[in-house]
């Protein structure tokens, strides 16, 4: 059985970045350009921008098996053909790169991007041929963007039923980490991981876009900007649920009191595992309520909000009433 790759957030090493990654950065310039005069889509820059990337990193081996787990297939539209890439790409190649045999599996007059999702790729997981198919289609809504948005930008998008791929071209940010911990590559990858997970499943994505937009409001509380600005912590924290954290609607706010939780511990000065003293604990619930009052959830449901948590929860009788109440 073929296994998908697994995905780390860092996907080039220092060694890669000390002797490949300005090769990298000068293959990539012609079919930017094309692309910036529009003859390569969003979705095949995208692909040949992984394709550059994965292969200068393990050129003999950087594909693995053909697999039937994507119908790509059904999905293409016409576009650059798989030959078409190759051949631009060894021009720019060293001979010892540009005749490396693992390039004729994409050397092929089919599209490009149908070529790319017939195989697993090393360390590059499934998810990532499912987002570039479902763009292909339009199934999935993806803004390709040449920096890094903010979260709120993020947050924004999600709302709009949107979710950004980072494509970074620059030669400065194609030669070191650019945030985190995280290369070129390993960013584009998580983006495309994180849009399957946001789209695949149509009413988990509904749902998602629902909730992003009550947290639109949640951010926007003064109390709730006083607080990322006061407390790192809570803001990191904050942020990734923001933009980087795909779940069903429950889980969110599970999380997002959490944090809230977290914050009034913080400024406490108690552990994590301690409970609040009674007064505080009146103070955050009474916060919790203000932040949820824009929501406009029943009564039954902001009761099971405030069990959230706690071993006060209904289980799945809670489970059910808030489901409802997000969606």
């Amino acid at each position: 059985m073929l296994r998908a790759g697994r995905f780390r957030h860092r996907l080039l090493d220092d060694a890669f970045l000390n002797s490949k990654a300005e090769l990298a950065h000068q293959c990539l310039k012609p079919f930017v350009a094309l692309w910036q005069k529009r003859q390569l889509s969003d979705v095949e820059i995208a692909s040949i921008y992984i394709l550059i990337f994965c292969f200068l990193r393990r050129p003999q081996d950087f594909l693995g098996g053909p697999h039937n787990l994507i119908s790509a297939s059904k999905n293409h539209q016409a576009g650059v053909t798989g030959h078409a890439v190759i051949e631009l790409l060894r021009h720019h190649l060293p001979k010892e790169y540009a005749q490396a045999k693992s390039l004729k599996r994409l050397d092929k007059p089919a599209p490009f991007v149908q070529l790319f999702c017939d195989f697993s790729w090393r360390s590059i997981p499934l998810s990532v041929q499912q987002s570039l198919i479902a763009w292909q289609s339009g199934n999935y809504v993806l803004n390709l963007t040449m920096g890094i948005p903010t979260p709120e930008e993020v947050l924004s998008m999600q709302a709009q039923g949107k979710r950004c791929i980072s494509m970074l071209i620059q030669k400065n940010e194609v030669l070191n980490l650019v945030e985190e911990g995280r290369d070129v590559l390993g960013f584009i990858v998580h983006d495309l991981i994180h849009a399957d997970h946001f789209f695949a499943d149509a009413e988990k994505a509904v749902a998602q876009i629902e909730f992003s937009k009550k947290l639109m409001m949640v951010h926007k509380d003064a109390k709730i900007q006083e607080m990322l600005c006061e407390d790192k912590v809570f803001e990191k924290e904050f942020h990734y649920l923001m933009s980087d954290m795909n779940s069903v609607p429950l889980h969110l706010l599970k999380t997002l009191k959490a944090i809230l939780l977290g914050y009034f511990k913080r400024r406490e000065n108690i552990s994590l595992k301690a409970s609040l003293a009674s007064q505080t604990e009146g103070e955050f619930l009474q916060f919790f309520r203000h932040i949820l009052a824009p929501w406009d959830l029943s009564a039954e449901a902001l009761s099971a909000s405030e069990r959230l948590n706690t071993v006060s929860y209904l289980g799945p009788l809670d489970d059910i009433l808030l489901h409802k109440a997000l969606l």
